[in-house]
């Protein structure tokens, strides 16, 4: 029973989230359980089944409680955006947070929640999203590689050019949603992106709050072609974006990474070689450290030591993403990614 008036509504679209069984994943019970615990500090839970052909609808129904809202989409509409786009209709109070339905929320503190909502006035929050590490090497270079996007996120939103958010902890003004979603309402991904844009260009109040109330935590994926397909689907919605101040920063580390593959090639050029293992050396050591600033109490030894190799690589790896995005329209949930 909510106990506590609120101006927070949390959204969390989901679609088909099951093992390989068809049934419920297991990952999906533990973000409920823990979403339950904190539902007392929000006006309202709205979840919005988009057309889930598992039973991870009949698991939401299961857990009884009482503010809690079952959405489901109509057939002529589909996608998260939709989903998300019912919900905030929907939603009575004055911010969204909208949550993934893959998510784990932990260290929830009631009180330092109360406080946050309490000053809260911006126009949009952005909240970190923490990756789980994992012990195989495809597991610790995708945390690498997630810490080193979020160090971007913290580092811009600081400079107040933020490049980066994510939907998975977000929250903003409902009516900014409302009036800017016509603005990408055919695009099926990158709604977080996009209203950042949005509320960049008109001007908008930007903050960004790192692990004050919860921490919320994503898996890594399991195979390396779904890590594959993942990246490409976010870098196509990167490239999308409108022009806005924080593309300036984009622009800036593109540069910089251009500069990195040429140092690299610079190692095999004996004229070049100590200039270019010079910069290689600072520019890598530069990003570990800032990484294991942002990351301290998460990052292990073992993570530091591949996280050396991998920054030195990163950009080639980058370009081949990027380049991929281009020309391969990947599928999430079953469905194409639409970025048009």
């Amino acid at each position: 029973m909510k106990d506590t008036s609120s101006k927070i509504t949390i959204v969390v679209p989901f679609r088909n989230i099951h093992g390989e069984d068809h049934f419920v994943d297991t990952s999906f019970s533990i973000f409920l359980s823990s979403l339950k615990l904190i539902s007392n500090c929000v006006e309202e839970v709205i979840l919005v089944n988009d057309h889930s052909t598992d039973n991870s609808s009949e698991r939401v129904t299961s857990f009884e409680v009482s503010n809690w809202n079952l959405l489901s989409l109509q057939n002529e509409k589909s996608g998260k955006k939709a989903a998300l786009e019912l919900a905030i209709q929907e939603a009575k109070t004055e911010y969204i947070w909208t949550l993934d339905a893959d998510v784990e929320l932990l260290n929830f503190n009631s009180l330092h929640f109360q406080k946050f909502q309490s000053k809260l006035k911006e126009d949009l929050v952005i909240l970190p999203v923490f990756m789980k590490s994992e012990n195989g090497l495809l597991g610790i270079m995708q945390t690498n590689e997630w810490r080193y996007l979020q160090f971007l996120t913290y580092l811009s939103a600081c400079l107040k050019m933020p490049m980066m958010c994510n939907g998975a902890n977000l929250i903003f003004r409902r009516q900014v949603f409302i009036e800017n979603i016509e603005t990408h309402r055919t695009i099926s991904s990158g709604d977080d992106m996009f209203l950042l844009s949005q509320v960049i260009k008109r001007g908008g109040d930007i903050a960004v709050f790192w692990e004050q109330f919860v921490s919320v935590e994503i898996n890594p994926v399991s195979s390396w072609i779904d890590s594959y397909v993942q990246r490409i689907r976010w870098a196509g919605k990167t490239s999308k974006l409108p022009f806005t101040k924080a593309s300036v920063l984009h622009f800036f580390f593109a540069f910089i990474s251009a500069i990195h593959v040429l140092a690299f090639v610079g190692l095999f050029i004996p004229s070049w070689h100590l200039q270019s293992a010079m910069f290689l050396s600072c520019k890598v050591f530069l990003e570990v450290i800032c990484m294991y600033c942002v990351f301290s109490s998460r990052m292990s030894t073992k993570e530091l030591v591949v996280a050396l190799p991998q920054m030195i690589v990163y950009p080639f790896f980058s370009l081949v993403i990027f380049i991929s995005s281009l020309f391969f329209v990947p599928k999430w949930k079953g469905r194409r990614v639409s970025l048009k």
